[in-house]
């Protein structure tokens, strides 16, 4: 009953964009633009503004004069592999078989999560995909034919490799998710700290892999000029998503929100002190989930998740996709044991029905544009958490 009118939304939502998609305001844009870049043999000048706007304006002229600038390819060289075989297609082609791509995903993940479930995995196959298809920003990937739904499938992966102990192929799983590098970073970085050697062998040995097929399809020159174009592109005021840097869920946007826009290094040392604290928090709880005596250590994965989005230096709606894996772990805990604190259970619950709210996205991402509300939803989501992640390992102790 709560999901079904969330699936409604998204129905009216993709009838309303479809005229958009058709001009190329779609998100698919970009890696459209890098297939036919690579396609043309350009590929040490894919990171040049100039280019990628004759290509774009060779297929989606209409959609460069409505944003008023192009949709710039921002993410690493070596994701170009993936799309340069669309470049044989024409757009709105090229854009519908992504999208089939990306719908096979969503629903073999469902049928790979639902067998690793006890309690949720004894919910009927419908009411996954309601779940699935009924997630805003699950929904908002699918209709941008954004990537987002691949780096879920990554963490996913790794996530079950997590369970089972192998923490190489947990950290190989999460290095193919480089391509959005600002959400695989934020993750590993407590690791790092561990020394986990197996988890960032298998992670490191993937990034050597992607970083040499990067070079395949650029070149020294394309990769070297990539770091200096994307720190540009973030600070780019010409691009409207950079018109303020507190439409984004996450430490940054919300602490950008809240300090006058007069006191920039406020802003950048508040952003770094909570930061730290908040790394400090999750590297903790790693520290307490490796233990030989750790409970629930399902927990510790979700609250990397969590924390991953609050610290990453960007994050958009469809980037959230990453929360439904983060609220899965969540609720089968939250089914399967009675240790949960019942005031932990209230808020855990209201924050994943809010997650899971689309009015709510629709409200702050098209109407006010104000995704930094989310930010505190998701923050208490984290608190809670780990206060409770790490008073069950202490009971465990105890006993």
């Amino acid at each position: 009953m709560y999901l079904a009118p969330m699936l409604l939304f998204h129905v009216l939502l993709a009838w309303y964009a479809r005229i958009g998609v058709r001009i190329g305001l779609a998100d698919f844009t970009i890696f459209y633009t890098a297939s036919e870049i690579l396609h043309q043999g350009r590929g040490a000048e894919l990171y040049n503004n100039g280019v990628q706007e004759t290509v774009q304006r060779s297929f989606s002229p209409i959609g460069l004069r409505r944003r008023g600038s192009i949709l710039p390819y921002n993410h690493p060289p070596f994701e170009t592999l993936l799309f340069f075989p669309f470049a044989r297609l024409k757009y709105l082609t090229a854009y519908l078989v992504w999208l089939a791509v990306n719908l096979g995903l969503t629903v073999a993940l469902m049928l790979l999560l639902r067998k690793n479930f006890v309690v949720l995995g004894s919910a009927p196959l419908y009411l996954w995909l309601l779940a699935g298809f009924g997630f805003f920003p699950l929904f908002k990937a699918l209709l941008q034919g954004q990537d987002s739904i691949l780096l879920l499938w990554c963490y996913s992966m790794a996530f079950l490799a997590f369970r089972r102990r192998n923490e190489w192929r947990a950290g190989s799983w999460i290095g193919l998710g480089l391509f959005k590098f600002h959400l695989v970073l934020p993750f590993v970085f407590p690791l790092v700290l561990l020394r986990r050697q197996k988890f960032l062998a298998g992670f490191l040995s993937v990034g050597l892999v992607l970083t040499l097929l990067g070079l395949a399809a650029v070149g020294w020159r394309g990769w070297l000029s990539y770091p200096t174009y994307v720190w540009a592109g973030e600070n780019d005021l010409s691009y409207v998503w950079n018109s303020s840097a507190g439409d984004t869920s996450n430490l940054r946007g919300l602490i950008a929100t809240l300090c006058p826009a007069s006191e920039p290094r406020l802003t950048l040392l508040l952003v770094l002190l909570f930061s730290a604290i908040l790394l400090a928090g999750i590297t903790y709880a790693w520290r307490w989930a490796l233990l030989t005596t750790a409970v629930y250590t399902d927990l510790i994965f979700a609250l990397g998740l969590v924390a991953t989005v609050l610290l990453s230096y960007h994050i958009f709606a469809h980037d959230l996709t990453l929360l439904f894996l983060a609220a899965l772990i969540v609720l089968e805990v939250l089914l399967s044991s009675r240790m949960i604190s019942s005031w932990a259970r209230t808020v855990l619950c209201g924050c994943i029905a809010i997650l899971f709210c689309t009015p709510i996205y629709v409200l702050i991402t098209l109407r006010y544009r104000m995704m930094q509300v989310m930010t505190v939803v998701i923050l208490i989501f984290f608190v809670v958490l780990l206060i409770e992640f790490v008073r069950l390992q202490s009971v465990a102790e105890v006993v």
